[in-house]
């Protein structure tokens, strides 16, 4: 098992990849440093540094393709989207208000909820908080709110089992890796562990990680967020601290990769989220979406459009960017609204509004909710207008 955790490590985010990029290459527009905490070596993005202008990302330099899937119409398929978690065959939704899990296929084709709310076996008792499809198995974990249990079903829906962990987990997040699940969590100041790991299969624990004090929390105010966008990488930001961080497994040790700082006495809120093994994306609440470059060490405002369909505005907040995927689930009336409206704006080229009518002639009202998909690209570059 080791030698496989070891093959992971070297795709692991920016540790060793691009700090050396970083550290060789230092040119750049001056938004971006690097700092040593801890030995470890972290970006540190200025919005102070950052120019004003915004640069136009076309969608299709982000994601390799993107499609738009019908799901299937019917009384039990409908739901209330969250998160939604694409795989090469599954499309899950995570729901709101505390709705069971729903699994569609890749085409559209409803398969069934997953679990449901109750205090029996299979059932939560609130909230899911993270998910992950293993398809290769065949295989959901699903991840409550608050529990001392992560529960396992297949993708039939069948409860399986569940992996018990030694404490309530907080607003956990999950992760999978070589038959390891990692979970980490919001701890309290009574908690003993921040991420304990579990082997799959046993349920064992094998590795436990004490909650460094800047992560206790005292209410359930924070979040954690989380991408896995980057295979091989458990990335993620809690909001008690202002830095993204990664977990390393085979270390059991929590990294710091990465940063915003500011000249300001109002400290603004942001999320920061990984795109790829190169870009991090910073949402600044009231500013704007910032991508840093951390191959050019150059960070810029940007707008994503999706000039697959018609160069509408393509949503990119964290709900939209996970797993290798940008995905926007949407009902179709806000759509035709969006694209109605859309459609009035005089700067349109002819095939724009082509691509968007045609876009618009095949939706139907009172139907399921539609689901773009696009897998991310391994290279990105930022281009401007």
């Amino acid at each position: 098992m080791k030698n496989v955790f070891m093959k992971s490590i070297v795709k692991i985010l920016f540790i060793a990849f691009v700090f050396s990029l970083c550290c060789c290459s230092p040119k750049g527009d001056g938004s971006v440093s690097i700092e040593e905490v801890n030995g470890n070596k972290m970006a540190v993005f200025s919005l102070n540094n950052l120019k004003s202008d915004i640069t136009t990302v076309l969608l299709s330099s982000l994601v390799e393709d993107c499609s738009m899937v019908q799901l299937e119409t019917n009384d039990d398929a409908f739901f209330i989207p969250w998160f939604t978690t694409v795989t090469d065959k599954y499309i899950g939704i995570r729901q709101q208000e505390g709705r069971p899990y729903m699994l569609f296929s890749r085409s559209g084709k409803f398969i069934g909820s997953v679990g449901s709310l109750g205090q029996g076996p299979g059932e939560y008792s609130f909230s899911l908080y993270d998910d992950i499809i293993d398809e290769e198995n065949e295989l959901i974990y699903l991840a409550p709110f608050t529990s001392d249990k992560i529960l396992v079903y297949n993708t039939s829906g069948r409860f399986l089992k569940n992996i018990v962990a030694p404490q309530r987990l907080n607003k956990p997040k999950i992760f999978l890796s070589d038959n390891v699940l990692t979970v980490i969590h919001m701890p309290f100041s009574n908690d003993k562990v921040m991420a304990i790991q579990f082997d799959v299969n046993t349920g064992n624990i094998l590795k436990e990680f004490a909650p460094p004090e800047h992560f206790i929390v005292s209410n359930y105010d924070g979040e954690i967020f989380n991408t896995r966008n980057v295979q091989g990488a458990f990335d993620f930001t809690h909001t008690r601290s202002d830095t993204l961080y990664q977990f390393n497994v085979e270390e059991n040790a929590i990294i710091p990769l990465f940063t915003m700082t500011f000249n300001s006495s109002e400290k603004p809120y942001k999320q920061y989220y990984v795109l790829n093994d190169h870009v991090v994306l910073t949402n600044v609440l009231g500013k704007g979406l910032v991508a840093t470059d951390l191959k050019n060490m150059t960070s810029s405002y940007i707008n994503v459009v999706n000039d697959y369909y018609g160069n509408m505005p393509a949503p990119t907040y964290i709900v939209q960017l996970r797993n290798g995927y940008w995905v926007h689930n949407i009902q179709p009336e806000q759509l035709m609204d969006d694209i109605e409206s859309y459609l009035s704006n005089s700067r349109l080229t002819e095939k724009d509004k082509q691509s968007l009518n045609n876009t618009l002639s095949s939706l139907k009202e009172n139907t399921n909710n539609v689901v773009f998909v696009g897998k991310l690209r391994k290279e990105i570059k930022m281009k401007r207008d």
